[in-house]
């Protein structure tokens, strides 16, 4: 590989590492320069007084100033001198890429003439609009009222600018894809994941963790709890003391160590004294990297009860890399990095009565079962090994750069064709979440331009069950959607076995045991099995292949099934198998192309409704079928189709609510000859083996 001219652009100096922001860009720059690449780090001085160029494990760094009298000059400033020095560097010596860290010097080199001439990742290492927000009136330049919102539209004027400019984006986690999308509308296919990462050299378990304490003077036999944080609102410490409060009333031992720095110090040390929590809470103040690893290395748990704004949390890879469990709140990619080591990770809700009976919990769990709080410790750094090594992160990040140094075309969507007719699919400029959808010229199916892997596909289910789809919760339409489902088989077949794939809660099971179905369930989340398995046989298994004989079934029943799935016309042909000749089928799905139209008008509100989250109540999966494409894609699959028709309303209330009613006034018009409301049932029959 030729070696690459990477000039790399921060508000950050990777000469004073106080943060998540510089430790990212000094990890990943300094890995780059040690392959042989030719790395310059262009550069906001730390301190008031830019610090002379210099050379450090081979990263040319490069600090210019700014002027902080007000927050007007210091945008003002750190743009302006941003270009100016982008401009020297890159006549003394080109750059073929360039990185970009944060907005404000990143705009000053991208507007220019030569930055606009050389292609460029930005790395959305946090939203700065966002972050300002979080910061308000906690120092002189993070202010309040209308000069408050007036920064923050700045900043988010100039983040968009970049955003825009930049050939590719570079994010850390589907959390941070998610603010791109609501924040800027920027979809995924100009998007390249790159996670966070860890040194596994430096970050290791202690060899004997009752040394390890021994020499930092900490209680050998005490329950020890630490977390690593600026000391700012939005880290959630004054939720952790709280929480601290409830747990020594039952863990008297217990031990929070506190590490880092912040304008709320003085805050939490005065809600400590309050609660006469002295003697199990001890602030350790700023410390440094080098001393890192020996806190994570002697804690029985990290804790991290971040309240809003968690990119990655480059400190739970660390502490995950000490053997070190991590248990954290829901939120941001917290549980993107913890759920897929152990779901029982993530605390059930951001309270301090949560917080409190989760670590008592996890606590007893371990003391309880000194086994198990080993193993738990090795899976903790097998890990951070298999993901989280920043040697794969800096392949990554290497590949995106030489790709775009290279000049190479956009990713095209691989060529693909309709599950229902076969046709070639055509690139639309439909957009949800981000995710852009093709579509078939002849049926009008869509599917999302690229399918995600088979893990990937299930993880949803599997890890994320009990939160994104709590089995305890129907409302009454849809219970009342399900009983009329069972009512339209049974008008179509005797009573008899009948499999509801994708079971879910067991809500349709026991509709259909109330007719006298022998009904049985199958769903590829655990957790859904367990809650659905009370009264009915249940299966964990996977629509593709379900554990049922050939011809054992008269009904089966796919709701809400096909338009999640990766291969829904296998889907259907397994149950043409495990059906009876003659046998019923029922598929229950999103008008794709009520969907369709609403996400359409829907984000053309701009970046307001995207926050309040309005262009995501249609609802769009991998596929979306309209009544047309769903009676091909069923007919393909080996059936008879005896009815296509609007279902009852199921889903979220309010939105669909006014959207059920108009499309009810529709079908009665047309005597319900238009299939438009927000979902459609189709009926069928197994065909007859000639």
């Amino acid at each position: 590989m030729k070696p690459l001219r990477v000039l790399a652009v921060a508000d950050v100096s990777p000469l004073a590492v106080v943060g998540g922001g510089e430790r990212v860009l000094w990890e990943q720059m300094r890995r780059l320069a040690r392959r042989g690449h030719d790395v310059r780090v262009l550069c906001r001085a730390a301190r008031t007084v830019p610090a002379a160029p210099t050379v450090r494990e081979g990263v040319e760094i490069v600090e210019f100033a700014s002027t902080r009298r007000s927050p007007l000059r210091f945008l003002r400033t750190t743009v302006l001198e941003a270009r100016r020095a982008a401009a020297r560097l890159l006549d003394a010596r080109d750059a073929d890429v360039l990185n970009v860290y944060q907005p404000l010097s990143g705009y000053g080199v991208l507007a220019s003439a030569a930055g606009r001439r050389r292609p460029a990742l930005y790395s959305f290492l946090s939203p700065a609009p966002l972050e300002y927000r979080s910061r308000r009136r906690m120092t002189r330049h993070h202010v309040g009222g209308v000069a408050g919102l007036a920064g923050l539209a700045a900043l988010w004027m100039t983040e968009r600018a970049c955003l825009r400019r930049a050939a590719r984006v570079h994010v850390m986690s589907d959390f941070s894809r998610a603010l791109l999308w609501r924040l800027y509308r920027i979809p995924a296919e100009r998007l390249v994941h790159i996670g966070g990462g860890v040194d596994l050299d430096r970050f290791r378990p202690a060899g004997d963790r009752r040394v390890a304490r021994a020499e930092l003077g900490l209680a050998l036999e005490r329950p020890l709890l630490l977390t690593v944080r600026n000391l700012e609102a939005r880290m959630g410490l004054d939720t952790l003391v709280d929480a601290m409060a409830t747990l020594v009333r039952h863990r008297p031992d217990a031990l929070l160590l506190i590490a880092g720095s912040g304008s709320q110090r003085p805050a939490l040390e005065e809600r400590v004294a309050a609660l006469g929590l002295d003697k199990h809470v001890t602030f350790l103040g700023f410390v440094p990297d080098t001393e890192l690893p020996r806190y994570y290395q002697t804690a029985d748990v990290f804790v991290l009860p971040t309240r809003e704004l968690e990119g990655f949390g480059l400190v739970t890879a660390e502490a995950l890399a000490c053997g070190t469990p991590v248990l954290g709140t829901r939120v941001g990619a917290t549980p993107e990095l913890l759920e897929p080591l152990d779901p029982g990770l993530v605390f059930e809700a951001a309270t301090a009565a949560t917080i409190a009976a989760d670590l008592l919990r996890f606590l007893d769990r371990m003391d309880g079962d000194a086994g198990a709080a080993e193993r738990l410790r090795a899976a903790c750094r097998r890990h951070a090994e298999a993901r989280l090594d920043w040697e794969r992160v800096v392949d990554a990040l290497e590949a995106s750069l030489v790709e775009l140094a290279a000049a190479r075309p956009a990713r095209l969507v691989p060529a693909s064709t309709c599950e229902a007719c076969d046709a070639a699919l055509a690139r639309t400029g439909l957009l949800y979440a981000g995710r852009r959808y093709l579509r078939c010229p002849r049926c009008g199916a869509r599917r999302i331009g690229e399918l995600p892997s088979a893990a990937d596909a299930l993880s949803p289910y599997r890890a994320h069950y009990p939160h994104r789809f709590p089995p305890q919760r129907i409302t009454p339409a849809r219970q009342r959607m399900l009983a009329s489902v069972v009512a339209r088989i049974g008008r179509l077949a005797p009573t008899g076995g009948l499999l509801d794939v994708g079971c879910g809660g067991g809500h349709l099971l026991a509709a259909a045991r109330a007719r006298g179905w022998r009904a049985l369930g199958a769903d590829v989340s655990h957790a859904a099995c367990v809650v659905a398995g009370v009264g009915a046989p249940v299966v964990q298994a996977g629509a593709e292949a379900l554990p049922v004989r050939a011809g054992a079934l008269d009904a089966v029943a796919l709701v809400n099934v096909l338009d999640h799935a990766r291969r829904p016309l296998a889907v259907l042909r397994e149950a043409e198998r495990v059906l009876r000749p003659d046998g019923v089928l029922v598929v229950r799905v999103p008008n794709g192309v009520f969907h369709a139209w609403a996400t359409g008008a829907l984000g053309r509100l701009g970046p307001w409704a995207r926050w309040c989250g309005l262009d995501t109540y249609p609802i769009l999966h991998l596929f979306a079928f309209g009544p047309r494409a769903l009676r091909r894609l069923v007919e393909r699959g080996g059936f008879e189709v005896v009815a296509v028709l609007n279902s009852e309303l199921g889903g979220r209330a309010p939105a669909r609510a006014v959207a059920t009613a108009a499309a009810g006034a529709l079908d009665a018009l047309s005597g319900g000859r238009w299939l438009v409301a927000p979902s459609i049932e189709l009926y069928a029959r197994r065909r007859a083996t000639p």
